[in-house]
C-alpha cells in the first residue's frame, strides 16, 4: 500500500499540468467562439438566402408559364445560437501483471481525457406571403410616384420600359402577354423600338426622362397677416407648405409633388433619334419638354388622334410584370404536345416563340437529365426537366436581380401588421 500511494503522488502531476493548460485554451476558444462562428457561418447564411429568393422566383415564373399559381415563402428571421461545451477528466491506466502477493492492482499513471464540442442551432422563420395586404399591392398597378422612382435608379430605361409600363401613349407593350397565358401575343414591336429608341437617346445624351420637384396650388391665396405660425405648422404637418404669392402681397398653401418629364437637349429637337421616338410616341415635334403622366390613351395606329405634348403611360402591376417575363421561359416539345401549354401565335395568327417578347431582357432554358449543366446560374427542376439560366446571361441575371429587390418593396408606402401564420422551423441536433 505504501508503494501503491507513493506511485500516484508521483504521478499526479501529470494530469495536473495537463489540465491547467485545457483550462487556458477552453478559456481562449471560447471567448473567441462567438465571432468566429459569426465569421463562419454569416457568408453561408447570406448565399443560402440569395439562393433560396433566386430560385423562388424562378421557380413562379415557371408555374406562371404553366398557368399555375405562384406563392411566396420568405426568410423572415434566422436566429443562430451558438453553443461550446467542454469537460475533462483523469483516467487511470492499470498496469499488469499484478505484483505477486497484491490484491487491487495498481495503475502507474493517470491519462487525462478531455471533450470540446460546438453547437450552432438556427431558428428560421418563414413567412408566407398570402396576406391580403400583400396580395392586393402584388395586383395593383404601380402608381405615379413609383414611377418616378423607378426612373431615378441606375437601371437602364428600356428595362424600366419594357417591364413596367404597358402602354405608353396608347401603344401597346403586349398587353395579352401581361396576364395568364392565352397563347396570343400582341402586338410588341412598336414598342420595342420605343424603348431602344429611349435607351439610344439616354445613352446619346439627346433626352432623358427625370423627375423634376413642383408646387400644385392647394387652395386660394390668402392676405400674409391671416397665415399666421400655427396654421404653417399645421401645412407642414400635412406635406404642404405656404409660399409667397407671385404678386408678393399674399400666400398660397401649396403641396410639393415629383413630375416625371421626358426632356429633349438643345439642338436635339431634330437629330434622327428624337424624330423617331416623337413620331411613333405620336408627339407635338419640336418641344423640348414632355410631362409624362399615368392615364390611358387609345392606340394611334388604331384609333388616330392629333399629336400630344404630353407622354401618358399606363403602368403594370408585379403581377403582371410577372407573367410577361414568364413568355421568356423555354418549354419543352413534350409538354406542348400533350396540352400542358398553349403554343403561342402573334395577332395575325402565326406561330411565334413567346421568348421573342423578352429576347435581351429574360430568358430560361430547358434540358432533361439527372443534374443541371454545369453552365447554370440558378436551377429549377420541375416535371422531370432542369429550366435554368445560363451564368454567362447577364441580361437575365441583372432582370432577376432586378426583380427581387423591385418585389419586396411596398409601392403604396403603407405600415401594414402581418397578421398570418409564420413557420418556424427550429434546426436541432
Amino acid at each position: 500500500m505504501i508503494q501503491f500511494a507513493v506511485v500516484v503522488v508521483r504521478r499526479w502531476y501529470l494530469p495536473i499540468a495537463c489540465l491547467f493548460g485545457f483550462n487556458l485554451v477552453f478559456a481562449a476558444v471560447g471567448c473567441s467562439f462567438g465571432p468566429k462562428a459569426l465569421e463562419r457561418t454569416h457568408g453561408r447564411y447570406y448565399e443560402s438566402v440569395r439562393l433560396v429568393n433566386e430560385e423562388e422566383l424562378l421557380r413562379n415564373l415557371i408555374h406562371l408559364r404553366y398557368n399555375e399559381f405562384p406563392l411566396s415563402l420568405n426568410v423572415s428571421s434566422i436566429a443562430a445560437q451558438y453553443e461550446l461545451n467542454g469537460s475533462a477528466e483523469a483516467r487511470p491506466f492499470f498496469g499488469t501483471p499484478n505484483p505477486a502477493g497484491s490484491t487491487f492492482r495498481i495503475f502507474p499513471m493517470m491519462l487525462p481525457d478531455f471533450t470540446v464540442a460546438g453547437a450552432n442551432r438556427p431558428t428560421i422563420t418563414l413567412l408566407p406571403g398570402n396576406e391580403a395586404e400583400i396580395i392586393r399591392e402584388f395586383l395593383t398597378p404601380i402608381p405615379a410616384d413609383t414611377l418616378v422612382f423607378l426612373s431615378s435608379t441606375s437601371w437602364p430605361a428600356s428595362t424600366i420600359a419594357r417591364l413596367w409600363i404597358e402602354r405608353l401613349n396608347g401603344v401597346p407593350n403586349a398587353v395579352t402577354a401581361s396576364g395568364p397565358q392565352r397563347g396570343v401575343i400582341s402586338d410588341f414591336a412598336r414598342f420595342l423600338r420605343i424603348a431602344e429608341l429611349l435607351q439610344i437617346a439616354q445613352d446619346s445624351e439627346l433626352a432623358y426622362i427625370h423627375a423634376e420637384e413642383r408646387f400644385q396650388e392647394a387652395g386660394a391665396p390668402l392676405p400674409v397677416e391671416s397665415v399666421t405660425a400655427a396654421a404653417e405648422v399645421e401645412a407642414a404637418k400635412n406635406g404642404m407648405e405656404y409660399r409667397t404669392g407671385e404678386d408678393g402681397k399674399s400666400r398660397v398653401l401649396v403641396r410639393r409633388q415629383r413630375q416625371l418629364v421626358l426632356e429633349v437637349n438643345p439642338g436635339a429637337e431634330s437629330s434622327p433619334v428624337v424624330a423617331e421616338l416623337v413620331s411613333l410616341l405620336n408627339l407635338v415635334p419640336g418641344l423640348r419638354r414632355y410631362d409624362v403622366l399615368v392615364a390611358e390613351v387609345p392606340d394611334p395606329l388604331k384609333y388616330p388622334r392629333e399629336p400630344s405634348d404630353k407622354l401618358r403611360a399606363v403602368t403594370r402591376s408585379t403581377a403582371q410584370v410577372y407573367f410577361y417575363l414568364a413568355n421568356g421561359v423555354e418549354v419543352p416539345l413534350e409538354h406542348f404536345n400533350c396540352g400542358l401549354v398553349q403554343p403561342q401565335v402573334d395577332a395575325e395568327g402565326r406561330p411565334i416563340d413567346g421568348r421573342e417578347l423578352t429576347r435581351g431582357l429574360f430568358e430560361v432554358h430547358v434540358c432533361k437529365g439527372h443534374k443541371p449543366p454545369t453552365s447554370a446560374y440558378v436551377t429549377v427542376k420541375y416535371r422531370g426537366y432542369w429550366y435554368y439560366i445560363d451564368d454567362a446571361d447577364q441580361a437575365s441575371k441583372t432582370t432577376l436581380a432586378l426583380m427581387i429587390q423591385l418585389s419586396r418593396l411596398d409601392f403604396t408606402r403603407r405600415q401594414r401588421t402581418v397578421s398570418g401564420p409564420l413557420l418556424t422551423l427550429p434546426v436541432g441536433r
